[in-house]
């Protein structure tokens, strides 16, 4: 049996974070000692590790918990984790395309000239922000 700050430093993560998968029930609940420390058993590094490497992926904690919990129950993750790396790999490609407009607005801005005599006043604040076309929303 191991203690958390021992898990921790081999691990590479706080413990704050170890308990924090524990109550979000990544981690099994520890098994305390009299003294109430809480000790684990040394797969729990392993599990540790793959966390790490999932949210490497783009992962968040709720779709890593559905992975853990197949494995937990005996059965294979594979199809599940395919269709989770499918949709982040869809989304991921959405934000590079989303991010690839927000460029090419920065740059058109960058590229416009203020007027050499223009005073904010009403509505009008900065043109090289006005001027620039509302995003027109994609329904999906």
């Amino acid at each position: 049996m191991l203690f958390i700050g021992t898990i921790a430093k081999q691990a590479e993560v706080p413990v704050k974070t170890i308990r924090y998968y524990e109550e979000l029930g990544l981690l099994s609940r520890a098994i305390r000692t009299s003294a109430g420390y809480r000790t684990y058993g040394g797969s729990v590094i392993d599990r540790l590790a793959f966390i790490k490497k999932a949210q490497m992926f783009g992962l968040s904690l709720n779709e890593i918990k559905s992975i853990l919990d197949l494995a937990d129950r005996g059965s294979c993750p594979c199809g599940h984790v395919q269709r989770t790396l499918k949709q982040r790999l869809q989304e991921l490609r959405q934000k590079i395309a989303d991010l690839r407009g927000i460029e090419k607005k920065l740059v058109e801005a960058m590229s416009q000239k203020c007027p050499p005599d223009f005073k904010p006043s009403g509505s009008a604040i900065c043109p090289k922000i006005q001027r620039q076309p509302k995003k027109r929303r994609v329904e999906r």
